[in-house]
């Protein structure tokens, strides 16, 4: 049987393991090597000083577009160190894509990082090996090239390997280098970020120096030396201890399980470590976990703003510990944990019944380490002066957006370092506990006052009305201020569809002032006068979506309904409004309506509020004449009286026409008839006639015509009526007025 030895190519790592998102990873891959080499010689006994050297190496150009700008390019990043060297195991070890077996918790995927941001690495590595002094020089390329060369040297006394990085290959992470050239800070600051745990450690037993350095054109522009006079120590310690569980599963039925979750050992430990820095020396803060005490992934730590500064001071705390360095708890790309959730966990249990579980399996879970750390930052985290005054503000900002009172984010169990999906969920938890005693205290006072005082009253009796208010006002005082809050924000978003109307039918929108100037420039015009009032009440094109038709009767906004859809495509209980013989454009045409007509000029609006009725709704431009408009309805109306699916004929209709400009003169008066108190007209009762030779009534049509600026004073008395009766005032109709604008100018 032949057997396929399958190979990999240095591209298909790049793909398959993917490309961290940090474009300084590849840095950090080689500064780790670095430190794990010093480490591995100190393990030989050998008394040393530790140095490493990172060396940032730039060209420099005009800039083709902006002559007075100096364009900075990476040319190579090569970091050296006084560690082991490339002795005969580590140089087999780097040849091997992706061997993992070093030790110091390998992931092996080092190089492969590097190569999916540089196109080539060169190692020079002076080492003593078998009692002798070697030197080693490679070039490895990405595209697999590969060369070596390995001499025996003399009069050496210290070992010093340097791996260069070349040939950057994505141009557009060039500004993310070129920001150093322009401060050495930049480069300390990112080295601190990912290092700083790291490197005082190493300060703390010995002399280490760390080396950064800028060179432009191969000439040093600017350094600075990590050692153990500028590396910072941490002003906080602390231990977390972090428990192992195992599941203890109970089979209640066949295919229900119960799982309870049992500590176990073994208890690991982690180290926290705080560090006050000064601002300058750090642009973030941070809580970083760390493996083999160099920073991985940043936990998220949402009590403290990252670019705040505290009296001067930024923080950056690193977590670390075995369980952290542990290659199999750290993801390929070395930019996270891979420490299962519980819940995904037990649902993995409960998919296989529990049968096919290994009872005997131990996790350590993301939830157990989330908690214990947030614990840890609360309490080490105590001593900023205000920061638990600007978490309670931040809460209640949130509080506020999502319309939830102060006094209920005191009482919803928010925790120190919750995010704010966690803070909105637990805001809205404790408002619905909430609302649910204050609902049972509010059905509780009605009950009483029904059996108690409600009985008492007298319709007949002089002091009827007022007793009848007191005993009314017992139960709206029981009302809980957030639901006035709610009750008000729905008034005044009401009042808002009002002024809108009155501002179109003004013609003061913004896009209608945009056509008047078009046109008075002599450019053409499309204006959708009629649509803009149609889009306002009820958008064109939809169907039963959340509409404003409430302007023009409360119980519309109930209704099934179409808006701008054609008679053929109308469905009212899961079928066709009309019969499937139906020749659309033949019935058009036997009530008097043309294609062009049709298509053009159809009712805006269908509402279907009950069996055998239906609403027609038209709106006309505040320009036009409405008593050239007396037929549409009506033709429209004995186009489905005839047309309809039977049995569910059409027996009554309610057709409102509205615009603002009505010719009396040509309009048939005896039939519209002006309303006794308001400034309408209505047609009470018009036969629909059935379509044949013997022409009977077989349904009725009353109509009103109605212009728009009827139609908003009748809205805004119905908007101050229903404020009144919920008892709520102008004073709060303005306070939760304020509110809204404050938050919508934020925005």
């Amino acid at each position: 049987m032949e057997i396929l030895q399958q190979k990999i190519t240095i591209e298909n790592s790049c793909s398959i393991i993917g490309k961290a998102k940090d474009p300084f990873s590849p840095i950090k891959e080689a500064f780790t090597n670095s430190l794990d080499a010093i480490v591995q010689r100190q393990d030989t006994g050998v008394n040393f000083i530790p140095q490493i050297t990172l060396s940032m190496n730039f060209s420099s150009e005009t800039d083709l577009v902006d002559k007075t700008r100096i364009k900075y390019n990476l040319l190579s990043v090569s970091i050296c160190d006084n560690g082991l060297g490339f002795v005969s195991k580590n140089h087999e070890r780097f040849k091997d894509l992706g061997e993992k077996s070093k030790g110091l918790n390998n992931r092996g995927t080092g190089k492969i990082q590097i190569f999916c941001r540089f196109r080539q690495i060169d190692i020079e590595s002076v080492y003593y090996e078998d009692a002798k002094w070697k030197k080693l020089k490679a070039t490895w390329k990405k595209n697999g090239e590969y060369s070596d060369n390995i001499i025996n040297i003399s009069n050496e006394t210290d070992t010093k390997t340097c791996v260069t990085m070349s040939g950057l290959l994505n141009e557009k992470e060039n500004d993310y280098f070129a920001k150093y050239v322009e401060s050495i800070d930049n480069l300390k600051r990112d080295v601190l970020k990912h290092f700083l745990l790291r490197m005082w450690l190493g300060s703390k037993s010995n002399s280490q120096s760390i080396k950064i350095e800028i060179k432009v054109d191969n000439q040093e522009k600017s350094v600075f030396v990590f050692n153990k006079d500028t590396i910072p120590s941490p002003d906080k310690e602390d231990k977390i201890k972090i428990r192992t569980e195992q599941a203890d599963i109970k089979h209640i039925t066949s295919k229900k399980i119960k799982i309870d979750w049992l500590p176990v050992d073994p208890v690991y430990e982690l180290s926290f470590h705080r560090f006050k820095l000064a601002a300058s020396d750090i642009n973030q803060n941070g809580v970083y976990l760390c493996s083999k005490n160099i920073v991985v992934e940043p936990f998220n730590f949402t009590a403290i703003k990252k670019d705040s500064e505290f009296e001067g001071y930024r923080y950056i705390s690193c977590v670390s510990g075995e369980l952290l360095n542990n290659s199999d708890s750290v993801n390929q790309m070395v930019e996270g944990f891979n420490f299962p959730s519980k819940k995904q966990t037990e649902k993995e249990i409960k998919e296989e019944t529990g049968s096919l579980f290994n009872t005997e399996n131990k996790y350590v879970f993301w939830d157990e380490i989330k908690e214990k750390i947030d614990q840890s930052l609360e309490k080490n985290y105590s001593d900023i002066q205000n920061l638990k005054e600007n978490r309670e503000k931040d809460i209640a900002k949130i509080a506020e957006k999502y319309g939830i009172s102060i006094e209920i984010a005191e009482v919803s169990d928010i925790e120190f370092n919750d995010t704010e999906e966690e803070i909105i969920e637990k805001l809205f938890q404790a408002q619905a506990r909430k609302f649910a005693k204050e609902n049972m205290e509010i059905r509780q006072t009605y009950e009483e006052l029904k059996s108690l005082e409600m009985q008492k009253l007298n319709p007949s009796s002089k002091d009827y009305k007022e007793k009848f208010e007191s005993v009314s006002q017992k139960l709206m005082n029981k009302i809980p201020q957030q639901n006035k809050d709610e009750l008000a924000r729905y008034i005044i978003r009401r009042d808002m569809v009002v002024k809108l109307l009155e501002l179109a039918r003004r013609d003061e929108l913004e896009i209608q002032r945009e056509w008047k100037e078009k046109k008075a420039r002599g450019e053409m015009v499309h204006e959708q006068k009629e649509a803009i009032f149609h889009d306002l009440i009820f958008r064109r094109k939809m169907k039963g979506v959340p509409n404003d038709l409430w302007i023009l009767n409360e119980e519309f906004v109930h209704f099934d309904g179409y808006s701008d859809i054609p008679l053929e495509d109308l469905v009212i209980n899961e079928e066709k409004l009309l019969a499937d013989n139906v020749d659309i454009y033949a019935a058009l045409k036997s009530v008097g309506i043309n294609k062009e007509t049709y298509l053009q000029q159809r009712p805006d609006i269908f509402l279907f509020p009950e069996e055998s009725k239906c609403v027609l709704i038209e709106f006309k431009s505040p320009t036009v004449d409405l008593s050239q408009h007396t037929d549409q309805i009506a033709r429209y109306a004995t186009l489905i009286a005839n047309y309809s699916r039977k049995p569910k004929q059409f027996t009554q209709f309610f057709g409102f026409l509205i615009g603002e400009e009505v010719d009396l003169i040509n309009l048939d008066r005896s039939l519209w008839k002006k309303v006794p108190f308001g400034n309408y007209r209505i047609y009470p009762n018009r036969d629909i006639l059935s379509i044949g030779e013997i022409e009977t009534p077989i349904a009725s049509l009353y109509q009103e015509m109605i212009p728009y600026s009827e139609i908003a004073t009748r809205a805004k008395l119905r908007n101050k009526s229903f404020a009144e009766k919920l008892g709520i005032s102008e004073e709060e109709l303005e306070r939760i007025q304020d509110t809204t604008d404050d938050e919508l100018i934020k925005q």
